[in-house]
């Protein structure tokens, strides 16, 4: 079964698409925000700061032993789907769940494992040892790369839209009422948690109803062997793709339990900060990244390369004069903008936030090239490059910041932004010109 496609250009589409998912995902991004301001204001600079090492453990361990079992979907379900062949998706189907659920369970267990050893280090408690454990349902909560694979792949980034707004909605009830009755440090930590499953479930309900819908599950069993025979090298696909996105959490997760070893939890509250709202900004270019690949998937299973190029370059283009025009807004307004959603505190993030965003805007100028990487079953390369980048990231990080305090963070990110988005590029050419003469 086929889904229609659209009669407008794949960038076109893509931003349509991306325009559906980009009214969700605002509203998500500003509950996000506000969630953090609340609980940076309830639970003041110090805790904070352990609440977003807390938080950015879970997350670490969580992304290490998550599968992007949704890159998978797309790249084996696009022709899965154009063909009819509902034996070989529903194979797909379970063991995107497989990988999900499995790698959830691997990273609950290390979050409750590590914990100790990283309260020893920050010279915690032991209740604040038993929050960080307390986290591990979390990544039980993220285990959701294949319902979120399915909606990509069946287009429905309308119900994406939807449910991309229930976590950071649930997390901004909760935590607001925390704020309210004062609550300690534990009670937010609970409340994350108990979010993110909330959202994990609407996910797993909106992706498998669309699937009956499409009557693709008809006849489908709970056999569990040979779900690659018809998905040749899904497990080799599945592996780069989480070893890929694992080295990327090292600028994301890792480097704020970093700047906390380095510099302490209030230093790493500030990167907290500057982090949420730099990377923030350009969110839409990620929705764009997000409603393109199946696009390039069909674009390559078709051999249409004059096609691919020039969506590519046009996309990249286009996120790069957002990516610059945001980054001269935080250069002008970011302290009244950190001021007003964090308060006055944590003002001191300005620096760091401004080198967040020119980097970003660096590295989204290449963002189609990954998924046609992936579109081109070649995952590896994208690792490869993430792994050199993601080094290099943490050689500056741990150089610059005891020089340059917090702000040698952004040194950190514009250079690994720059390596990544030239390393990219180079690859992504030479790819397409190799499989365009075969």
């Amino acid at each position: 079964m086929m889904i229609e496609a659209s009669k407008h250009g794949i960038l076109q589409r893509a931003l349509a698409n991306a325009g559906k998912l980009l009214g969700g995902k605002t509203a998500a991004g500003v509950m996000q925000l506000a969630s953090f301001a609340l609980a940076a204001r309830g639970l003041g600079k110090a805790e904070f700061g352990v609440f977003s090492v807390v938080t950015a453990q879970a997350m670490v361990f969580t992304g290490l032993a998550t599968f992007e079992s949704n890159q998978a979907i797309i790249r084996y379900g696009v022709p899965h789907l154009e063909h009819g062949d509902h034996r070989a998706i529903q194979a797909l189907f379970k063991a995107g769940t497989v990988l999900d659920i499995g790698a959830a369970l691997v990273a609950a267990i290390a979050i409750i494992l590590t914990a100790p050893l990283l309260g020893h280090w920050l010279g915690w408690t032991a209740d604040l040892t038993r929050f960080a454990q307390a986290m591990a349902p979390l990544p039980l909560a993220n285990a959701i790369g294949t319902p979120k694979g399915m909606l990509r792949l069946f287009n429905r980034f309308d119900l994406l839209s939807g449910h991309v707004v229930v976590t950071p909605l649930v997390r901004l009830a909760l935590i607001g009422v925390l704020g309210l009755l004062g609550m300690s440090l534990g009670w937010y930590v609970a409340a994350w948690v108990v979010a993110g499953i909330v959202g994990a479930f609407v996910a797993v309900f909106l992706a498998w109803r669309e699937a009956y819908r499409l009557r693709l599950l008809a006849l489908i069993d709970t056999r569990m062997r040979g779900l690659s025979i018809d998905n040749p090298g899904l497990w080799r696909f599945s592996l780069f793709s989480n070893l890929n996105s694992s080295l990327a959490l090292i600028p994301g997760q890792l480097a704020i339990v970093m700047v906390a070893g380095i510099l302490g939890e209030s230093a790493a509250g500030l990167f907290r900060v500057a982090r949420e709202i730099g990377t923030g900004l350009l969110k839409p270019v990620d929705l764009v990244n997000q409603a393109i690949y199946p696009d390039m998937a069909r674009l390559i299973a078709g051999g249409n390369w004059r096609e691919l190029r020039h969506t590519a370059v046009r996309a990249g283009g286009l996120a790069g004069l957002v990516g610059a025009g945001l980054t001269l807004l935080t250069w002008i307004a970011g302290p009244s903008i950190i001021a007003v959603i964090f308060g006055p505190d944590f003002k001191a993030a300005t620096p760091v936030l401004i080198a967040i965003a020119a980097a970003t805007s660096l590295r989204v100028i290449a963002f189609a090239a990954d998924p046609i990487m992936y579109a081109l079953g070649r995952p590896d390369t994208p690792f490869a490059i993430t792994a050199f980048t993601s080094l290099l990231f943490v050689a500056i990080l741990i150089w610059r910041l005891h020089i340059d305090g917090l702000a040698g963070a952004g040194w950190a990110f514009l250079g690994m932004s720059a390596a990544g988005a030239v390393l990219s590029t180079i690859a992504a050419q030479r790819a397409i010109h190799i499989r365009s003469k075969t």
